[in-house]
Protein backbone atom coordinates (compact mmCIF):
# COMPACT_ATOMS: atom_id res chain seq x y z
CA UNK A 1 0.00 0.00 0.00
CA UNK A 2 1.66 3.33 -0.83
CA UNK A 3 0.72 6.29 1.59
CA UNK A 4 0.83 9.53 0.92
CA UNK A 5 2.15 11.20 4.21
CA UNK A 6 2.00 14.92 3.51
CA UNK A 7 -1.33 14.54 1.18
CA UNK A 8 -2.54 12.69 4.02
CA UNK A 9 -1.39 15.87 6.57
CA UNK A 10 -3.01 18.13 4.67
CA UNK A 11 -6.28 15.90 5.20
CA UNK A 12 -6.62 13.72 2.09
CA UNK A 13 -9.52 11.40 2.74
CA UNK A 14 -8.76 8.10 0.89
CA UNK A 15 -5.78 5.99 0.30
CA UNK A 16 -4.48 4.37 -2.81
CA UNK A 17 -2.22 1.24 -3.18
CA UNK A 18 -2.88 0.76 -6.80
CA UNK A 19 -6.39 -0.91 -7.12
CA UNK A 20 -7.79 -0.68 -3.76
CA UNK A 21 -9.41 2.72 -2.48
CA UNK A 22 -10.13 3.18 1.67
CA UNK A 23 -12.22 5.63 2.51
CA UNK A 24 -11.61 6.86 5.76
CA UNK A 25 -14.91 6.67 7.65
CA UNK A 26 -14.84 9.44 10.32
CA UNK A 27 -12.98 12.10 8.29
CA UNK A 28 -13.48 14.52 10.57
CA UNK A 29 -12.04 12.75 13.49
CA UNK A 30 -8.52 12.39 10.91
CA UNK A 31 -8.48 15.81 10.58
CA UNK A 32 -8.48 16.23 14.29
CA UNK A 33 -5.71 13.98 15.00
CA UNK A 34 -3.04 15.60 11.70
CA UNK A 35 -4.04 19.27 13.31
CA UNK A 36 -2.76 17.36 17.00
CA UNK A 37 0.45 16.25 14.76
CA UNK A 38 1.01 19.81 13.52
CA UNK A 39 0.47 21.28 16.20
CA UNK A 40 3.26 19.37 18.04
CA UNK A 41 5.72 19.33 15.36
CA UNK A 42 5.50 23.21 14.51
CA UNK A 43 4.64 24.43 17.86
CA UNK A 44 1.69 26.04 16.67
CA UNK A 45 0.20 27.01 20.20
CA UNK A 46 3.41 28.21 21.41
CA UNK A 47 3.21 32.11 22.35
CA UNK A 48 5.24 34.45 19.98
CA UNK A 49 8.54 35.11 22.11
CA UNK A 50 9.28 38.75 23.04
CA UNK A 51 12.06 40.62 20.68
CA UNK A 52 14.02 40.93 23.33
CA UNK A 53 14.53 36.77 23.47
CA UNK A 54 18.53 35.72 23.42
CA UNK A 55 19.55 39.36 24.39
CA UNK A 56 21.38 39.02 27.88
CA UNK A 57 22.50 42.20 29.54
CA UNK A 58 25.65 41.75 31.83
CA UNK A 59 24.85 44.32 34.92
CA UNK A 60 28.27 43.98 36.45
CA UNK A 61 31.56 42.34 35.79
CA UNK A 62 33.73 41.56 38.51
CA UNK A 63 37.77 41.60 37.99
CA UNK A 64 39.31 38.15 38.62
CA UNK A 65 42.76 39.24 40.00
CA UNK A 66 45.84 37.49 39.12
CA UNK A 67 47.48 35.21 42.42
CA UNK A 68 51.05 36.54 41.18
CA UNK A 69 49.68 39.89 41.69
CA UNK A 70 47.64 39.26 44.65
CA UNK A 71 50.48 37.82 46.63
CA UNK A 72 52.39 40.43 45.40
CA UNK A 73 50.05 43.49 46.45
CA UNK A 74 49.43 41.13 50.03
CA UNK A 75 53.36 41.04 50.70
CA UNK A 76 53.37 44.58 50.08
CA UNK A 77 50.87 45.52 52.61
CA UNK A 78 52.38 42.83 54.86
CA UNK A 79 55.74 45.00 54.80
CA UNK A 80 53.91 48.39 55.15
CA UNK A 81 52.15 46.61 58.32
CA UNK A 82 55.54 45.56 59.96
CA UNK A 83 58.16 47.67 58.47
CA UNK A 84 57.50 49.97 55.85
CA UNK A 85 55.86 52.53 58.24
CA UNK A 86 58.70 51.36 61.00
CA UNK A 87 61.41 53.01 59.06
CA UNK A 88 59.63 56.25 58.07
CA UNK A 89 58.99 56.39 61.78
CA UNK A 90 62.34 56.87 63.09
CA UNK A 91 62.81 60.57 61.67
CA UNK A 92 59.15 60.78 63.01
CA UNK A 93 60.35 60.13 66.56
CA UNK A 94 63.50 61.41 66.23
CA UNK A 95 62.11 64.84 64.84
CA UNK A 96 59.61 64.96 67.12
CA UNK A 97 61.64 64.70 70.43
CA UNK A 98 63.57 67.06 68.99
CA UNK A 99 61.34 69.90 68.84
CA UNK A 100 59.47 68.78 71.83
CA UNK A 101 62.85 69.69 73.71
CA UNK A 102 62.48 73.43 72.34
CA UNK A 103 59.72 74.36 73.81
CA UNK A 104 58.56 75.73 76.98
CA UNK A 105 57.69 73.30 79.75
CA UNK A 106 53.96 74.55 79.89
CA UNK A 107 53.58 73.40 76.57
CA UNK A 108 55.25 70.27 76.93
CA UNK A 109 52.80 69.22 79.70
CA UNK A 110 49.73 69.97 77.56
CA UNK A 111 47.66 67.95 76.21
CA UNK A 112 48.19 68.66 72.41
CA UNK A 113 48.61 66.30 69.55
CA UNK A 114 49.93 66.75 65.48
CA UNK A 115 49.19 65.16 62.19
CA UNK A 116 48.83 66.37 59.10
CA UNK A 117 46.55 67.61 56.32
CA UNK A 118 47.32 66.95 52.31
CA UNK A 119 51.00 67.03 53.76
CA UNK A 120 50.58 69.98 55.96
CA UNK A 121 51.41 69.81 59.78
CA UNK A 122 48.09 70.72 62.10
CA UNK A 123 48.41 70.90 65.68
CA UNK A 124 45.55 69.29 67.27
CA UNK A 125 44.56 70.62 70.63
CA UNK A 126 43.81 67.98 73.27
CA UNK A 127 41.92 68.09 76.94
CA UNK A 128 43.47 71.41 77.43
CA UNK A 129 42.53 74.71 75.80
CA UNK A 130 45.63 76.18 73.20
CA UNK A 131 45.62 79.37 72.56
CA UNK A 132 46.11 80.74 69.18
CA UNK A 133 49.75 81.50 70.00
CA UNK A 134 50.80 78.54 71.74
CA UNK A 135 49.23 76.38 68.76
CA UNK A 136 51.34 78.81 66.14
CA UNK A 137 54.24 77.88 68.73
CA UNK A 138 54.23 74.38 68.43
CA UNK A 139 53.67 74.36 64.97
CA UNK A 140 56.53 76.50 64.06
CA UNK A 141 59.17 74.78 66.36
CA UNK A 142 57.72 71.27 65.21
CA UNK A 143 58.31 72.12 61.73
CA UNK A 144 61.78 73.57 62.49
CA UNK A 145 62.57 70.35 63.85
CA UNK A 146 61.52 68.37 60.73
CA UNK A 147 58.86 67.24 61.78
CA UNK A 148 56.03 67.68 58.75
CA UNK A 149 57.88 65.96 56.22
CA UNK A 150 58.69 62.92 58.57
CA UNK A 151 55.06 62.75 59.57
CA UNK A 152 53.74 63.30 56.00
CA UNK A 153 56.15 60.26 54.91
CA UNK A 154 54.95 57.91 57.87
CA UNK A 155 50.77 59.09 56.62
CA UNK A 156 51.57 58.17 53.26
CA UNK A 157 53.11 54.68 54.15
CA UNK A 158 49.77 54.59 56.00
CA UNK A 159 47.56 55.61 53.03
CA UNK A 160 48.96 53.62 50.81
CA UNK A 161 49.03 50.07 52.90
CA UNK A 162 45.43 50.95 53.94
CA UNK A 163 44.17 51.38 50.01
CA UNK A 164 46.49 48.36 48.58
CA UNK A 165 44.40 46.05 50.72
CA UNK A 166 41.48 46.84 49.06
CA UNK A 167 42.26 45.07 45.62
CA UNK A 168 40.95 45.50 42.35
CA UNK A 169 37.24 45.52 43.70
CA UNK A 170 38.17 48.13 45.69
CA UNK A 171 36.29 46.74 48.28
CA UNK A 172 37.95 44.69 51.89
CA UNK A 173 36.85 42.82 55.04
CA UNK A 174 40.15 43.68 56.45
CA UNK A 175 42.08 47.45 57.32
CA UNK A 176 40.99 48.35 53.81
CA UNK A 177 37.17 48.93 54.37
CA UNK A 178 38.39 52.12 56.29
CA UNK A 179 38.25 55.07 54.53
CA UNK A 180 41.76 57.02 55.20
CA UNK A 181 42.92 59.76 52.77
CA UNK A 182 45.63 62.85 52.51
CA UNK A 183 42.38 65.32 53.71
CA UNK A 184 41.14 63.52 56.56
CA UNK A 185 44.14 62.20 58.22
CA UNK A 186 44.56 64.36 60.86
CA UNK A 187 41.02 63.60 61.81
CA UNK A 188 42.26 60.18 62.34
CA UNK A 189 45.95 59.33 63.35
CA UNK A 190 47.23 61.91 66.18
CA UNK A 191 50.94 61.41 65.26
CA UNK A 192 51.98 62.70 69.03
CA UNK A 193 50.16 60.05 70.59
CA UNK A 194 51.60 57.29 68.16
CA UNK A 195 55.02 58.31 69.14
CA UNK A 196 54.61 58.37 72.24
CA UNK A 197 52.91 54.91 72.62
CA UNK A 198 56.11 53.52 71.02
CA UNK A 199 58.53 55.08 73.45
CA UNK A 200 60.12 52.36 75.58
CA UNK A 201 57.76 53.44 78.21
CA UNK A 202 54.98 53.80 75.65
CA UNK A 203 51.97 50.89 75.07
CA UNK A 204 53.83 49.56 72.36
CA UNK A 205 57.04 49.97 73.05
CA UNK A 206 57.57 48.94 76.41
CA UNK A 207 59.29 45.36 77.27
CA UNK A 208 61.34 45.63 74.10
CA UNK A 209 64.70 43.00 74.24
CA UNK A 210 66.45 46.66 72.98
CA UNK A 211 64.68 50.21 73.84
CA UNK A 212 67.21 52.04 72.33
CA UNK A 213 66.83 50.26 68.84
CA UNK A 214 63.60 52.74 67.96
CA UNK A 215 63.26 50.62 64.56
CA UNK A 216 62.48 48.20 66.52
CA UNK A 217 59.96 49.58 68.83
CA UNK A 218 58.15 50.27 65.66
CA UNK A 219 58.04 46.63 64.29
CA UNK A 220 54.73 46.07 63.33
CA UNK A 221 53.55 49.74 64.33
CA UNK A 222 50.50 49.17 61.73
CA UNK A 223 48.61 47.50 65.21
CA UNK A 224 49.03 51.05 66.74
CA UNK A 225 48.03 52.90 63.90
CA UNK A 226 44.69 50.71 63.24
CA UNK A 227 44.08 51.03 66.77
CA UNK A 228 43.23 54.81 65.92
CA UNK A 229 41.77 54.25 62.44
CA UNK A 230 39.47 51.45 63.52
CA UNK A 231 38.05 54.03 66.43
CA UNK A 232 37.47 56.75 64.08
CA UNK A 233 37.94 56.18 60.03
CA UNK A 234 34.38 55.41 58.54
CA UNK A 235 33.94 51.79 57.21
CA UNK A 236 33.18 52.97 53.60
CA UNK A 237 34.58 50.25 51.46
CA UNK A 238 33.36 47.32 53.56
CA UNK A 239 32.34 44.38 51.06
CA UNK A 240 34.37 41.17 49.80
CA UNK A 241 37.31 41.29 47.37
CA UNK A 242 35.94 38.26 44.86
CA UNK A 243 32.31 37.65 45.14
Amino acid sequence: MKIDTFTSLQGQKTFDNGQARITDANPGESRKVVERIASTVYHKNEPVLPKTYGNFRIQQVYEIEDPEAMNARYNKVTNLFSNGIAERSVDLEVSYLSGLNELPASLQEKDWGFSVKNGKLEVIEGRDELTNTERSQINTILKESGVESAAESVADAVIEMIETERGPRGLSRGIGQYDVNSSNFVDIVDLRRYVEEHLPEGKFGKGRVNPNDVEGRYYLSGIGIMDQVSAKADKTFTGSQYR
